[in-house]
């Protein structure tokens, strides 16, 4: 399982067009039998779909199936929507939306502001470490310190070519990230871009994603990084407590409303707590 899960990150971060299976073969460090076989099991169940004419592997819809019943465990994505709207339209800037997966920060909702020079540090689906960029400093801040050292061991060599990670920066960046209560931190390696990221947490204080505005630096200069910064605390909490009140029982429901004069069906139990 491991292997084929390796298989389909490796197509997930492959050229639009696919992957050929030799190239898959060599960047997941398998023989061409063992990749073919697990690719095979993967188009099978959907989660992959071969091209008939270039014979390059891409992600099957299946995917976006699981991705879409994810996102309604949460319905974290659709209380945040006009959130990033809003932080856009006022900003001129580049609005985010993260999720926690394991390990990673997964980019789920972007909104681009009206500024002439637009940054876009994540594409949607796009996968970071926690620990890199603004976004997952927040969130590395937020959590428990012997969940926070966990993560970065884990995370330790795909964090190794990201600047400011040795111990001493990263810890004086987490600090004043407390202190704050927002991480103002590079998205990409070379600076180009400068993001404000708050950690959203659930009901239990646990970090489950990250509120992000990123623009560049010239943007965040002087006092402004500071009104920025409390213009996406002021959002980030407005999401928290809207997503609090949400009643266990309303919550894996369909987005789209019922016929109208139609019954609609009675929320199924949710097990679960956030």
């Amino acid at each position: 399982m491991d292997r084929a899960l390796g298989l389909l990150r490796l197509i997930a971060a492959g050229p639009v067009e696919g992957m050929r299976l030799s190239d898959l073969a060599v960047q997941a460090a398998l023989d061409p039998a063992t990749t073919h076989r697990l690719v095979t099991s993967l188009v099978r169940n959907g989660f992959a779909e071969q091209d008939a004419a270039t014979r390059r592997y891409v992600l099957g819809l299946e995917l976006y199936s699981l991705a879409a019943t994810a996102s309604n465990r949460h319905d974290l994505v659709a209380v945040a929507r006009e959130a990033l709207r809003r932080l856009s339209a006022a900003t001129g800037d580049t609005a985010t939306l993260c999720l926690r997966a394991g390990n990673d920060l997964v980019c789920v909702d972007v909104e681009t502001g009206d500024f002439p020079i637009r940054t876009l540090p994540m594409d949607l689906g796009s996968r970071r470490p926690i620990g890199a960029g603004a976004s997952g400093l927040a969130v590395l801040a937020a959590l428990p310190a012997f969940e926070a050292a966990r993560v970065l061991e884990r995370n330790a060599p795909r964090l190794a070519g990201v600047p400011g990670q040795d111990a001493q920066t990263r810890q004086d960046a987490l600090a004043a990230c407390r202190a704050a209560g927002y991480a103002l931190a590079p998205e990409e390696p070379l600076g180009r871009i400068l993001g404000i990221a708050v950690a959203l947490s659930n009901r239990r204080g646990w970090p489950q994603s990250a509120l992000t505005l990123s623009g560049i630096p010239e943007r965040f200069a002087g006092t402004r990084a500071a009104e920025l910064a409390a213009l996406v605390i002021a959002e980030a909490r407005a999401i928290e407590q809207t997503m609090w009140r949400i009643p266990d029982a309303n919550r894996h429901n369909s987005r789209w409303s019922p016929r109208a004069g139609a019954a609609r069906p009675a929320p199924a139990p949710s097990a679960d707590p956030d």
